[in-house]
């Protein structure tokens, strides 16, 4: 089965420079705001400009890579589009790394450049590089173990060792003009499945992901986009770019605080979210009277399960839910339901390939088609996806990209994410998608989140186990559970195993929930939780006797 993009058609391949230019003359007004400045697209279009001039007199060569430490601050919205202006990559270094994950990620991504525009990262970075520590020139490295990283430099604060970017840069150098198909960012995935993956995005790409969301949004100068996510992410990077394409306001901040974020909210009046369900949910449960910080939304982007983005659009009953399916090597969103769709479809599905994608749905053993409603690997090709991974062979972009993912498309083309491959249970050869159990063990009335993975098994090689956390107070059995799930679902389905948590082991940014499709090398999903399945089924395995000689059939 085969869906297209039913948006209008995209224009001309972008770049960051180009889009970045265009809302600066058309809509000079509308911009970034923080709670500590607001600055517009002309502003904004000046200051990066000035960075990659700095940044290409300090010997930044065309296609260099930049590791980017940054908080959701204009500084570091500048220095992605100065990178981008340059020709270079810009290489998002993800908040909470350690000195190792840092070093990792340097060499990885082959960076020759450091920059610093979060002061609070400034003692990590001397502790990744000590080199900077002592009399070495910070625009001439010779760092142990980096051979490729040549300088070190801070944006906006004093600091000993990196060089100050916002010295005199002496003599104008020489300044490049990206192309659509050069490289402009390297973003990294959660990493719920394994080691997170660095994805080469390209101009084209990342500009036609935010010019295809918004067209599916709808969005226009009027409106504010209001989102918390990490820079490094896509699901902040699309977003801006959206806004940009449509020459409105987006308005961040450095982290989430529910007081601080709901006043922007009231004060810049957000028409735009991008959040998690429960965000809002909980917020409007500890005080109702917040709801008035809401007035103004008309649109929430969220992946979450059908129940947590019920529960949102029933709080706010004049803004509409959308969801989607999105993944880092897709630059985001690939598909998102309609404003206009019904809200079966518009809550439970993840909606159609937005404008220049193309998603299918294959035999996830032999890579054969498959017909409309058949479960399978979802496949995505188009404009926005990536180049390839780190450390990989450059793909061919025309081609289909595989994902990690199990989906199916209804008649209509809609896709629904059904969770990974490696989350499908063998049950004595018949195959289980683990969101269908953990669809029907979250519809249970005392059940908070769900996880199903694989449990070794002495008859069937594999049977289906649970792992549950139930709302406080609750007094459930694991055998009421199973009875639960007994009246949906045909037996060899019903979990043999049930396991109570309290928590979760995480990944990335992922928000515990319902559910656990999660983001690993590529979808993001629906549920969003970030849940990693590998340490809970090495749990379960561990608690298990090991497997005996399979039968070939599974219990009816």
């Amino acid at each position: 089965m085969h869906g297209n993009g039913t948006d209008a058609a995209l224009t001309l391949p972008g770049t960051l420079r180009r889009t970045a230019t265009i809302a600066s003359l058309t809509h000079p007004d509308a911009g970034v705001v923080t709670p500590v400045e607001r600055a517009p697209w002309g502003r904004i279009l000046t200051g990066s400009e000035a960075l990659a001039a700095r940044l290409a007199y300090l010997g930044v060569p065309d296609g260099g890579r930049v590791a980017l430490l940054t908080g959701n601050s204009v500084a570091g919205v500048e220095m992605v589009f100065a990178c981008g202006m340059l020709g270079a990559v810009c290489v998002p270094v993800p908040d909470g790394h350690d000195v190792g994950e840092l070093r990792r990620l340097l060499a990885e991504a082959e960076v020759d450049t450091l920059v610093v525009t979060d002061p609070g990262r400034l003692d990590l970075v001397r502790d990744a590089v000590p080199e900077l520590g002592g009399s070495a020139d910070p625009t001439a490295l010779d760092v142990d173990g980096l051979p490729g990283l040549r300088r070190a430099v801070v944006v906006g604060a004093d600091a000993a060792g990196p060089a100050r970017i916002d010295d005199d840069p002496g003599p104008s150098a020489p300044m490049r003009f990206a192309r659509p198909g050069d490289v402009a960012v390297v973003l990294r995935t959660a990493g719920t499945t394994g080691d997170p993956r660095g994805c080469e995005l390209t101009h084209g790409a990342v500009v036609a992901a935010g010019r295809a969301l918004g067209d599916r949004i709808g969005l226009d100068p009027e409106d504010v986009v209001w989102s918390v996510l990490p820079l490094d992410r896509p699901g902040f990077l699309g977003p801006l770019l959206a806004i940009l394409e449509a020459g409105g306001t987006v308005v961040t901040d450095d982290g989430f605080a529910a007081g601080r974020a709901w006043t922007q909210v009231r004060a810049e009046r957000a028409t735009v979210l991008v959040t998690g369900a429960p965000v809002v949910t909980d917020a409007l449960r500890a005080d109702p009277r917040a709801a008035w910080s809401f007035e103004s939304v008309r649109t929430v982007l969220d992946l979450g399960t059908p129940r947590a983005l019920g529960a949102v659009q029933s709080v706010l009953p004049r803004a509409v839910v959308l969801t989607g399916y999105a993944a880092t090597e897709t630059a985001g969103f690939a598909t998102l339901t309609g404003r206009r769709d019904a809200d079966a479809e518009r809550l439970g599905t993840h909606g159609h390939p937005l404008a220049g994608v193309e998603v299918d749905i294959v035999d996830p053993d032999t890579g054969g088609p498959l017909p409309s409603g058949e479960p399978g690997r979802i496949r995505v090709r188009g404009a926005t996806t990536f180049l390839g991974h780190l450390g990989a062979d450059r793909r061919d972009p025309d081609a289909w990209f595989a994902t990690g993912d199990l989906g199916l498309l209804d008649a209509d083309g809609r896709l629904r994410h059904l969770g990974r491959v490696a989350d499908r249970v063998t049950v004595g050869g018949e195959k289980v998608a683990a969101p269908e159990v953990e669809a029907v063990l979250a519809g249970h009335p005392d059940v908070v989140a769900v996880a199903v993975v694989a449990a070794p098994d002495p008859d069937f090689d594999e049977v289906p186990a649970a792992f549950v956390q139930l709302r406080p107070g609750a007094q459930v059995t694991a055998e009421q559970l199973q009875e639960h799930c007994a009246d949906a679902l045909p037996r060899f389905k019903v979990p043999r195993h049930v396991r109570f948590v309290t928590s979760w082991p995480l990944a990335g940014q992922g928000l515990s929930g319902q559910g656990s499709s999660g983001e690993g090398s590529s979808g993001e999903g629906m549920s969003g939780t970030g849940i990693r399945k590998g340490p809970l089924r090495d749990r379960i395995a561990e608690e298990l006797s090991p497997a005996r000689p399979q039968q070939s059939r599974p219990p009816r």
